[in-house]
């Protein structure tokens, strides 16, 4: 069924029984409007859930009459920038606004940045959410925004998401160090809040269950919060009496702490990191595993499957899996062409 269109300043208008003119007036607070019809409208306004329309204000001088919303964890993140530069790609022949904000995984921060967005009448959100119940979104998801959730899914809402296999991804990525004779493996995270950090711990519980080896908790950090804190957790572990022979790195902010740690100590250890490092100075030891999510390919889609949506798509939400994509040492993963289909 087709979902209700956003209320508009003349549903307000219509609903209070005044005039556009003074509807806006009223909601702009400006002088002359009785306090009784002012009190009309602005119940109008929340009995419809109306948003004033702070975005075709600002291009009143002209431009895109259509915008899109792309909210993301840390812009400076060079995973997060590849999510970027694929959205912009796809959107870029169609001429949207894109108005691009960062939540640093907060989870209220990423609330008020959906708030200011949706008073600006975007067309739709992108979002790589930050952890919690993204349920505040339901209202606006009915009176007609589109939502796609990417990488992450947006806890509380049904809507079109694309994601990739973090837990088999991670399975495999720590069967390769075991295959290699490891039985020491010890598992690093920044943030174990974060939904994809779930599943690839999960994933390195699968391998160690498929193996026959039992978790030991002092090899595991999910909780490092950056690189520098990965770094001291694996220096820890180097210093237990039974240390580890490997590392799992499931994020790559992880992955260079744990790098360096072992380069520091000179350990002879074996490193698996999902998603790549780009860092400089890491470059001369490459993990032996890398299990890509490929980010622009995550974008490409998210971007297309809110395109579809734009254009009339009114089906099921949607949940695309990608598979990761595993490397050996000296491997890349290649940037693919955005020309991409969406499974329906």
């Amino acid at each position: 069924m087709t979902p209700p269109g956003r209320p508009t300043l003349a549903d307000v208008a219509a609903r209070a029984g005044v005039s556009l003119k003074t509807a806006s007036r009223a909601l702009n607070g400006e002088y002359g409007v009785a306090e009784g019809t002012a009190r009309k409208v602005l119940d109008a306004s929340r009995e419809l859930g109306f948003r004033p329309n702070g975005l075709a204000r600002s291009l009143a001088g002209g431009g895109p009459s259509a915008a899109v919303g792309l909210v993301l964890p840390n812009v400076s993140d060079p995973f997060v920038a590849a999510v970027v530069g694929a959205v912009e790609d796809v959107l870029a022949p169609r001429e949207l606004q894109l108005i691009t904000a960062s939540h640093g995984d907060d989870g209220e921060r990423q609330r008020k940045i959906i708030r200011m967005l949706v008073e600006r009448r975007v067309d739709a959100l992108v979002v790589l959410p930050a952890p919690g119940d993204c349920g505040y979104l339901r209202r606006e998801i009915d009176h007609g925004l589109v939502v796609v959730a990417l990488d992450r899914p947006l806890a509380g809402v049904d809507v079109d998401r694309v994601t990739v296999d973090n837990l088999d991804g991670s399975r495999q990525a720590v069967a390769r160090l075991l295959a290699a004779g490891h039985r020491r493996v010890a598992v690093l995270g920044t943030d174990g809040r974060l939904w994809t950090l779930e599943r690839r711990y999960a994933g390195y519980l699968q391998a160690l269950a498929d193996a026959g080896l039992p978790e030991d908790g002092e090899l595991v950090g999910l909780f490092t919060h950056d690189s520098a804190g990965a770094q001291r957790a694996v220096e820890a572990m180097l210093a237990l009496p039974d240390p580890p022979t490997a590392v799992f790195a499931a994020q790559h902010m992880a992955g260079r702490g744990a790098m360096r740690a072992i380069r520091q100590a000179g350990a002879a250890l074996d490193l698996a990191v999902f998603d790549e490092m780009v860092d400089t100075d890491l470059l001369v030891t490459l993990p032996v595993v890398v299990a890509a999510s490929g980010p622009d390919r995550l974008g490409a889609l998210a971007a297309t499957m809110t395109l579809e949506r734009l254009d009339g798509y009114r089906g099921a939400a949607r949940d695309v899996v990608l598979p990761a994509l595993l490397f050996g040492p000296g491997e890349r993963y290649v940037p693919q062409d955005h020309a991409v289909r969406v499974p329906t």
